[in-house]
């Protein structure tokens, strides 16, 4: 019975500790179970999305940004405007190249040049999406949105967490340039037109984009010194009769200009100069009212001059036309041709 009741408890003893080490060991494994659980959720707590996409491209028909604030490429053009609603940490580039890029507020001012398809959209972050297709040739001066989704964090569990971020800026960059107008002149011979008869001239201009020029032009003939006056009916201011006359007249007339000369395009400028003239215009008494010359006022002016033309050049060769008015009352129409000296071409440099 002794042997019967030792063999009994030994056996309980060793159950019991074959119980306590099974729950023993379960324990842990839940423990172990809960630590890992609790590490997978802490890693996915900010899982994302693995890329960004382009929600929407569109044109923007009212916005004149581009037209006002226009930028120019290497070739002159006014470049397109694509204002990118993203954060800024986003990098471009085209296959052309991006003229300018501006960070403004809560968008992306990218002006590519004309005829621009493709973009090519970096984020330190969500990876590249490769020339992306805008779907039209971007046209210049014409402003457009594209407006990109980025990915949007499931937050499981909130930590306070440092987070570093790095801002990417675009590799491509296209120095700016400054358009020169060579330095290059004009000498033209000039020829007026008015009722007594043509008057002839030189113009001389020097310029760049802006300069300066002088005309001169005369009729190359004097009048007899005067003995008086008269008006347009030939009355003399202190006579009652009208003289006679034999019928001949002279005209003497000149002109000076100087003034300022502007380039309005490829071919064509423009000039005003302001300066004096004089016009004087004489008949001749017939030998019975004693002879000599009276001066006409009524066709005889002096004083403040000016002047407003055009000049256009092809090749070699320049043409004007211009309008003189002398004290106010005296007009003359003048055209000329000559040629340009030098060169008048537009060159761009790098700043």
């Amino acid at each position: 019975m002794r042997k019967n009741k030792k063999a009994t408890v030994r056996i309980s003893l060793t159950l019991h500790s074959i119980f306590l080490y099974v729950a023993y060991a379960v324990a842990l494994s839940c423990l172990a179970m809960q630590d890992a659980r609790a590490a997978i959720q802490k890693d996915t707590s900010m899982t994302v999305d693995s890329m960004f996409t382009v929600e929407s491209f569109r044109q923007l028909p009212t916005d004149v940004t581009a037209f006002i604030d226009a930028v120019r490429d290497l070739n002159g053009e006014a470049c397109a405007l694509v204002k990118v609603v993203a954060p800024a940490d986003f990098a471009f580039s085209s296959p052309l190249g991006i003229v300018k890029r501006r960070d403004e507020v809560g968008e992306i001012w990218l002006f590519l040049p004309k005829g621009t398809k493709m973009l090519t959209i970096k984020h330190p972050r969500w990876g590249v999406l490769r020339n992306y297709s805008l779907g039209v040739k971007l046209e210049s001066r014409m402003t457009y949105e594209m407006r990109i989704r980025v990915p949007q964090p499931r937050i499981l569990e909130k930590h306070d967490t440092i987070v570093y971020t790095q801002t990417v800026v675009d590799t491509v960059t296209v120095a700016p340039i400054k358009r020169v107008v060579q330095l290059h002149g004009y000498t033209l011979l000039t020829a007026s037109m008015y009722t007594d008869g043509p008057s002839w001239g030189i113009m001389a201009a020097i310029m760049r984009r802006h300069g300066a020029y002088v005309h001169i032009a005369s009729n190359m003939q004097s009048t007899h010194n005067t003995v008086g006056s008269c008006n347009r009916e030939g009355y003399r201011p202190t006579y009652d009769n009208k003289p006679y006359y034999t019928g001949c007249t002279e005209t003497s007339s000149y002109t000076l200009t100087i003034g300022a000369i502007h380039r309005l395009g490829r071919i064509m400028n423009i000039f005003e100069g302001v300066g004096y003239g004089r016009n004087t215009t004489v008949w001749q008494l017939a030998e019975s009212e004693g002879g000599g010359w009276l001066r006409n006022d009524a066709f005889s002016y002096k004083g403040f001059t000016a002047e407003l033309g055009i000049l256009i050049s092809v090749g070699r060769l320049s043409f004007s036309a211009s309008a003189l008015n002398i004290a106010g009352k005296h007009w003359q129409g003048c055209v000329g041709v000559g040629i340009c000296i030098g060169k008048a071409r537009v060159i761009t440099k790098r700043k």
